[in-house]
């Protein structure tokens, strides 16, 4: 699942499967890049779980400490640490910040605030979930000409913006449409994450959307009415 430069794309069913049995098939390492969609950001611990996906080496930040320290983290499988271990038995990994302890402590302190407060199960697409709400309400949105498609899993999504509907036609790069509903979206009190280039990494804009886990459903409903809000005074 993509993050900011496509726009929370999510990949198609069977999709993610074939890609790690090609690796198999060929030796190759399969790697997960959760930077953005860990730790709960998709209703999973990692998104990769969503298509039944374990891959070899685990790439994952942000969520990790919530942004209260800088903190990231590389997980390797048994079958990683094995070929290491039976080989040369060295690993040179140091960093000038390895295993900060105030970052280390910082990210202890989230995980467990995430496990007592079931953050993750927030997140996820059940009933009574924020994610559900989430997902519900941004469906709105669909009703918006200059609306292209609304993706997403969780508590992580897109909104692609488009000149034309039938079409999917994109907007001109030269106008920012995504920066200008951005603006007028956080004039409104709603911060968003605007970007441009997913059609052919020149044209194409939209939003992301990442909400925090303790979000309310009356705030989901609010955030959405004023960013449909700000899309409509963007196209006037």
């Amino acid at each position: 699942m993509s993050g900011a430069t496509l726009g929370a794309a999510v990949p198609p069913h069977g999709y993610l499967q074939r890609v790690a049995e090609i690796c198999r098939a060929h030796g190759v390492l399969l790697l997960a890049d959760e930077v953005m969609t860990g730790f709960g950001r998709t209703g999973r611990n990692f998104a990769a779980e969503h298509w039944d996906v374990t891959p070899d080496i685990l790439i994952a930040g942000k969520g990790i400490a919530s942004g209260y320290a800088p903190l990231g983290a590389v997980i390797a499988g048994r079958r990683v640490v094995e070929a290491l271990a039976n080989g040369s038995g060295v690993f040179t990994h140091g960093f000038t910040y390895n295993a900060h302890p105030l970052s280390v402590a910082a990210g202890t302190a989230v995980l467990h605030r995430m496990q007592e407060e079931k953050m993750i199960a927030a997140a996820n697409s059940q009933s009574g979930s924020v994610g559900k709400a989430m997902g519900e309400n941004l469906q709105r949105l669909r009703e918006l000409p200059c609306v292209g498609d609304v993706r997403g899993l969780g508590l992580l999504w897109g909104v692609e913006f488009v000149k034309e509907n039938s079409s999917k036609q994109p907007f001109a790069p030269g106008l920012n449409f995504a920066g200008n509903v951005a603006e007028r979206t956080a004039a409104r009190g709603v911060l968003t994450y605007p970007m441009q280039g997913c059609v052919d990494g020149d044209s194409g804009d939209h939003l992301l959307l990442a909400p925090p886990a303790v979000i309310a459903p009356e705030e989901i409903r609010w955030a959405v009415d004023e960013l449909a809000a700000a899309i409509q005074e963007a196209v006037r």
